[in-house]
């Protein structure tokens, strides 16, 4: 599943040079203008950091946790998105996809991936 960020978001911006994906914008319009779907509710108003789900694979592949959870300085700001379930194999494809450049670890999974 894709992650979400909270309304307790504080636009920091620690978490956007840490995405592989490049899938977190500062704004929800920044995200849409740029193609990308954004889940309903999500960045209402423009004021907080939003992730796209079409290109958030959460760090699988990547890392053993998500970059974007792991830099925020407020607890559970980033969290997983209910709406859009995925397993790790379709988040390491959709992580292939995405960055056919790069190396793809399918051992760089997190505990919370649901399977």
């Amino acid at each position: 599943m894709a992650l979400l960020i909270t309304d307790e978001c504080i636009s920091c911006g620690a978490c956007l040079p840490e995405c592989p994906n490049e899938a977190i914008f500062e704004t929800r319009s920044d995200a849409e203008a740029k193609g990308n779907h954004v889940g309903d509710g999500q960045g209402v108003g423009d004021n907080i950091y939003i992730i796209t789900h079409d290109r958030c694979t959460e760090c699988v592949g990547h890392f053993d946790e998500p970059q974007c959870a792991a830099v925020c300085p407020v607890d559970n700001c980033c969290i997983s998105d209910p709406a859009y379930p995925e397993t790790t194999e379709v988040l390491l494809e959709k992580a292939k996809k995405l960055n056919p450049d790069k190396a793809i670890d399918a051992a760089k999974v997190w505990s919370g991936v649901r399977n």
